[in-house]
């Protein structure tokens, strides 16, 4: 590949804060790698390039004390890219900086460094919040600040997308090991590293690469089986990226910007402003776009603890329903009362039986039983503790265990028993709808969760604080083959039909502008809702009469004896109307229908496998 030296050089030294480029500032090569990726150069040898100039290696291992919690040292060590990345008092952050000096042999007075967002910021630049730089002291002997360049920040923000990119199981324990990891968002490792290989793709693209040509680089990355980054967020990577240049354009994409301090404070977005936003594209006309990114249609509005979870809902009802009816609905929901009545259902199935009876029926099990039932031997050990099991279940005390041991033998000996105790699982979800049906105010409530949480507000732009915060659209994207899928106000207007296209008509631009509320389209918007009670299914009913499956409530424990889990999720409906590009099924092919008949009969069975014991 032939290329212009001179103009490489010439761009390299307009865009560093000073005017003169020094290999051996860190940040500069950030810049230069920078430069060299937006003319052309491949990525692997720009990455020799920058290994070359700098003075010192990743993975030189750094070695440092800290004082154990009794005052003695305590010898660590760690890699200098870790350590370099420290607080500028950290000991760690001190030993890398003096071999720095040492290996550049530069006798200057070592100056502070200091971190944000996981970035290396350069020994003469102090950066505070991430959004300013170092000035020349002025006559009064203080610092002043002054903002820190576009340049700047945009190159911090593709720093930390790279790390996160490229970041390994291997770093992942080194940094554990001394402190944990600073600087990085929500999620998972492998969920940043999906959302860094679409970032990553979208500045590729715009280099004039072509989809195949990035999968493979990406691919390269993924085969490493130290990194996080995977072959199955490679895919929806790419095919994400062909939804953005579909509804966004990548020619009309001026800047890309990872959800960091740095990279929203580059394209004018606030750093404060809570957004679902993993991403944020800047076109060439200066709008904002928060691009929310997911992986698959596998999408959980809630999933985890059932306590967790149902304060984090119910927090969520507080300002949208009357208090009475909230404290209702946060009875009903109470774990403190799953607990109660499976102690009772426990108390109930026990109380028939000796100590005796348990010790004869535990014997009297085969060794094909036991297998089949889960029985090993810490459960055969406390049912053969029958007087202190029975004390426990009568006292409405029993260890998860012994819950677990009880219900394991009746799995074998007396199926009608052991069907009493499943029902307990059913209570959670069987009190709370309940109360959401016997409120309109709760399942309004509840139902503008779910349309909250889809984004639905976002997309159509009825949420003002996102337009004050510097956003002014947003996108869903799903990462589904073969070219993504997207929820936006298109889909949404497919999804609630023709009626609401003509009031969305009529209203949109009022209520954008600030002129009118947007209670009448979220009202509109949220009695197109309907839960089914029976099983959990959140259904959209749709102008053609028909009522689809979008998500579906569950409250289950993951075994009996253990703490139930919420899962509010996303059907597989909802992925494939999204995929087909129409919510009205009457318009698909008989294929279509066929693939959501068989993917709904596989979800409910998986969702009703999942009732079953965990081993």
């Amino acid at each position: 590949m032939s290329f212009d030296l001179g103009k490489l050089f010439i761009e390299w030294r307009r865009i560093v804060p000073n005017g003169v480029p020094n290999p051996g500032n860190a940040y500069h090569l950030v810049l230069l790698k920078e430069v060299c990726l937006a003319n052309g150069i491949d990525r692997q040898v720009a990455d020799n390039v920058i290994l070359a100039l700098e003075k010192v290696e990743d993975d030189t291992v750094i070695k440092y004390k800290i004082k154990d919690p009794k005052g003695n040292d305590k010898d660590m060590e760690t890699t200098y890219k870790s350590a370099i990345n420290r607080d500028k008092d950290h000991p760690a952050r001190i030993e890398a900086e003096k071999l720095r000096n040492k290996e550049s042999g530069s006798k200057e007075k070592e100056k502070p460094t200091t971190k944000l967002g996981g970035d290396e910021l350069s020994t003469d630049t102090h950066i505070e919040k991430g959004l300013t730089s170092k000035k020349d002291n002025d006559i009064d002997g203080e610092e002043k600040e002054k903002p820190k360049s576009k340049e700047e920040l945009i190159a911090s923000d593709h720093k930390t997308v790279e790390e996160a990119l490229r970041y390994t199981k291997a770093q992942s324990k080194i940094d554990k090991k001394s402190g944990g990891r600073e600087g990085v968002g929500l999620g998972t490792d492998t969920s940043r590293a999906g959302e860094a290989a679409v970032h990553t793709g979208l500045r590729m693209l715009q280099g004039g690469k072509s989809f195949d040509k990035i999968e493979q680089e990406l691919m390269e990355i993924a085969n490493d089986k130290d990194t996080y980054l995977n072959a199955k967020w490679v895919k929806a990577s790419i095919s994400t990226l062909k939804m953005i240049n579909e509804k966004i354009g990548v020619d009309d994409i001026k800047d890309v910007a990872w959800d960091t301090p740095e990279g929203r404070t580059a394209i004018g977005v606030d750093p404060k402003l809570k957004t679902s936003s993993d991403m944020f594209v800047r076109t060439n006309d200066g709008k904002n776009i928060g691009v929310s990114l997911k992986q698959d249609g596998s999408v959980f509005l809630n999933n985890g603890g059932w306590a967790k979870q149902s304060g984090l809902l119910l927090d969520k009802l507080k300002d949208v329903m009357p208090p009475e009816e909230h404290e209702a609905l946060s009875e009903a929901m109470s774990i403190d009362g799953f607990k109660k009545d499976r102690s009772t259902k426990y108390k109930e199935v026990t109380r028939d039986y000796a100590s005796e009876d348990i010790i004869k029926m535990t014997k009297e099990l085969t060794s094909e039983e036991r297998k089949k039932s889960g029985l090993s031997d810490k459960y055969i050990k406390e049912l053969n503790n029958a007087e202190n099991l029975l004390q426990n279940s009568e006292n409405e005390t029993l260890s998860e265990n012994q819950m677990k041991a009880i219900a394991r033998l009746l799995s074998v000996k007396n199926k009608e028993k052991e069907q009493i105790i499943r029902q307990s699982d059913s209570t959670l979800t069987d009190k709370t709808f309940a109360v959401l049906n016997s409120s309109e105010a709760a399942k309004n409530g509840m139902n503008r969760h779910v349309l909250k949480s889809m984004h639905v507000f976002d997309a159509l732009g009825l949420n003002g604080d996102l337009k004050k915060g510097g956003v002014d659209g947003f996108i869903t994207m799903y990462g589904i083959p073969p070219d993504g899928a997207s929820l936006d106000e298109e889909s949404i207007i497919d999804l609630f039909g023709s009626e609401f296209q003509q009031i969305l008509a009529e209203n949109l631009q009022e209520v954008r502008n600030g002129d009118r509320e947007p209670k009448e389209l979220e009202e509109i918007m949220a009695k197109k809702i309907e839960i089914n009670y029976e099983s959990g299914e959140i259904l959209f009913k749709h102008e053609n009469e028909m009522k689809y499956p979008l998500f579906y409530l569950s409250g289950r424990a993951r075994g009996l004896g253990t703490s139930p889990v919420m899962e509010l999720g996303q059907t597989s409906f909802m992925a494939l109307a999204l995929k087909v590009g129409s919510f009205d099924t009457d318009k698909w092919t008989p294929e279509q229908q066929k693939k959501l008949s068989d993917e709904l009969k596989k979800e409910k069975d998986e969702r009703d496998a999942k009732g079953m014991e965990e081993e």
